[in-house]
């Protein structure tokens, strides 16, 4: 449950990316990053075994097909049907929080050794705030009939529940929150709300599944249908791929528990992508956000969009403040990865009648909210389902869309295994092009990385090759790339070691290279963090 506003920093926000302190850390690269955007070559994406896959049916499923409903699935903290209940399920918060008419805390409290630390959460989208305890706990996800998945992760047994300054839609009933239940499923928590850690996500930290002895791999694809949890060969056929940049903090010895899952490594930002208002483009994060049907929407620089009121049936739109927040009739929203040439997928919409959604258009939000302050950003509603399979890799670091048809092509498209890389690995990779010398700590990157007059630009375009992305040297044949981790198998265990780490190799291609060391202090060098 995701919106812009860089002015808020809170604990726990639907606006996860839009807080976090990287963004003053990457602001200055922006403008580099509108320039340096690529399309991987096609076929060049993450390759998936055979593995598991467990399907989680949504509860509401009909409603998610054909209307702006967020999708509900079905938990429990015991095997038993009875005591499961209905919750939403959130790609734009992280972590289950819950009141104690759905969760009973052990009998010790702090003293039990489940309990894992302090714990707070913010909506900004609504203004609620809530606190408690997390709990490492053992949740079952339902079908129709009995649990087929179980997932350890810590939940928040909540407390009390608060409005923060200038909510714009928070209306307390009960402050001691007996009847709050929230199940996030999103990622890119970061060092600015550190409690949205991947080791919260009951997705990715699966242990046991119905008819199979192996454990899926931390991912998930949703449709309008469920979720399958566990990426394999098959049910990643023909998603175009968009490559997620690592938070680097907190890492994951700073998470506040270990994560279930041993391929869970890192934290990934939220994609960015090219966003076109009005005409004018800009690059921005975009935030899948299957938690709120309103969308928030902060402009490229100079792009003014006019607001007023917004539809008030079937309800009130977020944006419906004082003063009015809602993007007028007429106002055109495009977002494109990574850009308008040459995109691996694309989706847009044009405010409609009553400053609410546009007719015969799938993917348009129930209204927008805008927000002109802070760096271009786009949550593009749980609409986002109603034109796209939606999936997301914790392992690897992607995002992929998958245009279903249910949109029309002018609405929604996507290129079967495009992949498209940009941003903070751009900015690495444009200044590896032009800059060499000491290393942040000791040594040098590879001194034949260097741009000429005679050779300015000797370089190839972005690739990926699980699990590094990277760029080649065509001039001295040598490559560059950077290692998302190397995730566990059957014959190897996780090397966190090697997440987020440079590598230089020969003209034989991205293998057995030399580590170069990690990321960060590389990052800071280029001046791209």
């Amino acid at each position: 449950m995701g919106r812009s506003n860089s002015n808020q920093i809170v604990a726990r926000s639907r606006e996860l990316w839009v807080a976090m302190p990287s963004w003053a850390r990457v602001a200055a690269i922006l403008l580099i990053s509108s320039v340096c955007s690529s399309t991987a070559k096609a076929g060049s994406g993450p390759l998936y075994p055979k593995g598991a896959s467990v399907f989680i049916p949504f509860v509401n499923a009909a409603d998610v097909s054909k209307s702006y409903a967020s999708p509900q699935i079905r938990v429990g903290f015991s095997n038993n049907y009875n005591s499961s209940f209905t919750v939403t399920m959130d790609t734009g918060s992280i972590g289950i929080i819950v009141g104690r008419n759905y969760f009973t805390p052990p009998a010790k409290g702090r003293a039990d050794p489940s309990f894992i630390g302090p714990g707070s959460e913010t909506l900004t989208s609504s203004g609620y705030y809530f606190t408690g305890d997390w709990y490492r706990t053992t949740v079952h996800l339902y079908n129709d009939k009995a649990a087929v998945a179980v997932s350890t992760v810590p939940v928040m047994a909540v407390t009390n529940v608060s409005c923060i300054e200038g909510a714009r839609d928070c209306h307390i009933v009960d402050h001691n929150g007996v009847d709050v239940h929230y199940f996030g499923v999103g990622f890119a928590g970061g060092s600015g709300v550190p409690q949205g850690t991947p080791d919260k996500n009951a997705f990715l930290n699966v242990t046991k599944i119905s008819e199979s002895s192996s454990l899926p791999s931390p991912g998930y694809i949703l449709s309008t249908q469920g979720a399958h949890i566990g990426l394999t060969s098959n049910n990643t056929k023909g998603f175009a791929f968009i490559k997620l940049e690592p938070l680097l903090a907190p890492t994951l010895a700073q998470w506040q528990s270990a994560p279930a899952s041993p391929n869970v490594l890192t934290d990934w930002q939220h994609a960015r992508g090219t966003i076109t208002v009005n005409g004018v483009s800009g690059r921005g994060g975009i935030l899948f956000d299957t938690g709120v049907n309103t969308g928030f929407l902060t402009p490229p620089i100079g792009v003014t969009v006019m607001t007023g009121m917004g539809p008030t049936t079937p309800h009130k739109a977020e944006c419906n403040t004082n003063p009015p927040t809602c993007a007028v009739s007429g106002t055109t929203v495009q977002v494109s990865f990574p850009d308008q040439t040459q995109p691996v997928a694309s989706l847009n919409y044009t405010v409609g009648p009553n400053n609410g959604a546009q007719k015969g258009n799938p993917v348009s939000p129930y209204a927008v909210s805008v927000d002109h302050t802070g760096a271009p950003f786009l949550n593009t509603t749980v609409r986002i389902l109603q034109g796209f399979a939606y999936l997301y890799d914790a392992a690897n670091g992607f995002v992929g869309l998958k245009a279903t048809g249910n949109a029309p092509p002018r609405f929604a498209i996507s290129k079967p295994w495009g992949v498209a890389v940009e941003g903070v690995f751009q900015c690495f990779f444009g200044w590896a092009k032009v800059n060499f010398g000491p290393r942040p700590t000791t040594g040098s990157l590879s001194s034949t990385f260097v741009a000429t007059a005679s050779r300015p630009n000797p370089f190839q375009p972005t690739e990926y090759s699980w699990p590094y992305t990277y760029v080649y040297d065509s001039y001295n044949r040598k490559y560059i790339g950077i290692s998302s981790g190397v995730p566990a198998s059957d014959n190897m265990p996780a090397a966190t070691s090697l997440a987020n780490n440079v590598y230089t190799w020969g003209a034989s291609g991205p293998s057995n290279g030399t580590n170069e060391g990690a990321l960060a202090p590389w990052l800071a060098a280029a001046g791209c963090q």
